[in-house]
């Protein structure tokens, strides 16, 4: 059965500390002297930093289960299989006070676990906690766009429910699917399936930017 609420938790010690020193999200960050950054990472970087570049190969938007992400922005995680915003857009326009300007923005790309420790160490420890096993990871960020200019939604505003499709080699018959949601500050969710797709994990959360990945218990 799939579980019906969502259980909140939160990371205490060392490891919350280290995350509030050292927030999760690692999208736009300037490269140091000498790397190099693919072009999606280049438009990442450049769109965080306010100005939204329109490249062909970047998708912008996604469609999961048959069903099409209501809200535009960069659909560049491929370790699912698909995500999607399933809120509509005047929803989370009034959840969020957004003015006729303002448009809701996505972001979902690939999370590298050696760029981020510690958003997966306390992913691992929140599925360790539950007896799951950690499957796809994301870095997630729910933001808005007005006049060119991108920017977060605050993290404390009304739910904005998301879906990601289950690979297939992450797919299994009778188990539980949950996601896992990191954010900068150490405080670690664990979000319950809301719906009965064997395909898929929905979930609601609220904007802002965190570390996600789906587990398996």
């Amino acid at each position: 059965m799939m579980k019906a609420s969502i259980i909140k938790r939160m990371m205490t010690g060392v490891l919350t500390v280290a995350l509030v020193m050292a927030p999760v999200m690692s999208v736009g960050a300037t490269t140091t002297s000498g790397s190099t950054t693919s072009a999606a990472d280049q438009i990442i970087s450049t769109s965080t930093a306010g100005e939204v570049a329109t490249v062909a190969e970047v998708p912008s938007t996604s469609v999961v289960a048959g069903v099409k992400s209501s809200v535009t922005g960069v659909y560049l995680a491929t370790s699912v299989s698909g995500s999607v915003v399933s809120t509509s857009v005047a929803a989370i326009a009034e959840g969020y006070g957004l003015t006729g300007s303002e448009k809701p923005y996505a972001k979902f790309t690939n999370l590298d676990a050696k760029k981020s420790p510690l958003a997966k160490a306390a992913i691992d420890a929140a599925a360790a906690s539950q007896g799951a096993v950690v499957g796809p990871m994301l870095n997630v960020e729910l933001g808005k766009m007005a006049g060119g200019k991108y920017s977060l939604l605050p993290s404390d505003g009304a739910a904005i429910r998301l879906s990601f499709g289950i690979p297939k080699n992450f797919a299994q018959a009778d188990k539980t699917y949950a996601v896992v949601v990191v954010r900068a500050g150490g405080v670690v969710s664990v979000l319950a399936d809301v719906d009965t797709n064997p395909n898929t994990v929905t979930f609601d959360t609220t904007g802002g930017a965190g570390a996600y990945a789906i587990i398996r218990y």
